[in-house]
């Protein structure tokens, strides 16, 4: 094997520094067998750690007795040469050596088993996504600080700083209770169909683009052109159905120009309905290097294996997105369907999730949208001052009342609050208690 993946005289001269000096005993918890190449290295190193975990002396007798155990046929002269080939004070070069030889010969592995797969044809992007997740803990060096000075240091930049979170959802019941949308964190909005969940994630994708942070917004339910009309409905306020007519005057012909025009110009909006996997997702974030990630909605992904198990393929894609917020340092909002079981109750906790509870559990906050059922409007029309006939007739002239709760909230507390949803300009207005009349 190349002298570039392995040195077996290293390997022999850390053991030696060992046992000549065991107050270096500690240097073993910073090496695994995984780095010695050569099976008598690594026997030996294994023995010491052995000897270490017993509290016994790690030395030429000891070593060689538990060589024996382990019927590895080595002469005690082999370790007394150990002793003579090393020199104590180069035993952080010898760890570091260590180190690159392993990590070299990892990736070699993995490249060739990588390039054996494009070569058989297998899948491109899913032959990417599973050499990125067999590969994404091997490291050059320890780069990854845990260490609590370091956090404390990073903390203290955060503070400073004056705001963790640089981006807001723009809706001030959820910046009030959740505080915005942070890096490394995976925010799931779930209802049921027709209910407003893609134009609430929409609407906080305008609010977001507004701070000048780039979106990428997966859609397997609707065309990206559908998403960008509902787009320029929710900034124009021409409704969906009127486009699609083509009925357009001239004033409002002149205002879609000009929206789309600013839209252009700052770039930061990317929708794609082809993507259907994880592994292609990453694959369009190393690209464009977006601020959040949207995805409507996360049933209706592919899951990246077929286990035959509709519970474990979501809990799956669930869990690769969330890995994608701390690979990428990054924020994403899955959008989910729930479970028709839960029938006109208020959605809390996990149950209500369609097809996996990990939905709710891989999530560090969780929104439910529900329309209350006609029996909840009596206290709603108390709440919000108004008769329960006013929330009726709204709602059969194109507004509804509907719930936003936040079921989770791994920094806050569990709140709901009402808002009118406007299905022909796709938007969400917060209501205020005690207020009287809405308009949306």
């Amino acid at each position: 094997m190349s002298s570039l993946l392995v040195s077996v005289q290293t390997e022999q001269s850390f053991l030696g520094c060992i046992l000549l000096d065991n107050s270096f005993d500690y240097k073993l918890e910073e090496v695994s067998e995984d780095y010695f190449s050569n099976e008598y290295t690594r026997a030996i190193f294994n023995s010491m750690i052995e000897l270490k975990s017993d509290g016994l002396s790690i030395d030429l007798v000891n070593v060689a007795e538990k060589l024996k155990m382990k019927k590895v046929n080595l002469e005690l002269s082999y370790l007394v040469d150990l002793t003579s080939i090393c020199k104590t004070y180069s035993i952080y070069s010898y760890v570091h050596t260590l180190k690159e030889k392993y990590v070299r010969r990892t990736w070699a592995e993995k490249f060739q088993v990588t390039l054996n797969k494009i070569m058989s044809g297998e899948d491109l992007d899913s032959t990417i996504f599973n050499f990125e997740n067999e590969t994404k803990n091997v490291y050059y060096e320890d780069t990854y600080k845990d260490d609590i000075s370091s956090i404390s240091q990073s903390i203290m930049d955060l503070l400073e700083g004056g705001n963790i979170s640089n981006i807001k959802f723009g809706i001030k019941f959820l910046d009030e209770v959740i505080g915005g949308i942070y890096k490394g964190e995976l925010t799931t909005i779930a209802a049921k169909s027709s209910v407003g969940k893609t134009s609430l994630a929409l609407q906080i994708m305008l609010n977001v683009l507004k701070q000048g942070k780039k979106v990428l917004f997966i859609t397997r339910e609707m065309s990206k052109e559908q998403i960008l009309m509902r787009n320029l409905t929710k900034k124009t306020g021409i409704n969906t159905n009127k486009m699609k007519s083509g009925n357009i005057g001239a004033e409002e012909w002149k205002l879609i120009v000009e929206v789309l025009s600013d839209m252009n110009k700052d770039n930061l909006i990317f929708i794609n309905d082809k993507i259907h996997t994880v592994a292609q997702i990453r694959k369009r974030i190393r690209q464009i290097k977006p601020d959040l990630l949207i995805v409507d909605y996360v049933q209706l992904m592919t899951p990246s294996n077929n286990l035959s198990n509709r519970e474990r393929e979501v809990a799956g894609i669930s869990r690769d997105l969330k890995n994608i917020t701390l690979d990428f340092n990054m924020s994403v909002i899955q959008l989910s369907q729930l479970n028709d079981e839960m029938k006109d109750f208020r959605p809390m906790g996990e149950r209500p999730m369609r097809e996996s509870k990990a939905l709710f559990h891989d999530s560090n906050n969780v929104l439910y949208i529900h329309e209350p059922s006609e029996g909840d409007l009596e206290e709603a029309a108390r709440k919000l001052g108004r008769s329960k006939d006013s929330i009726l007739n709204a709602k059969q002239n194109g507004i509804k009342l509907v719930e936003v709760i936040v079921a989770k909230c791994r920094d806050g507390e569990k709140k709901f609050k009402y808002f009118a949803y406007n299905g022909s300009r796709l938007h969400f207005e917060e209501l205020k208690e005690n207020m009287g009349g809405y308009v949306c």
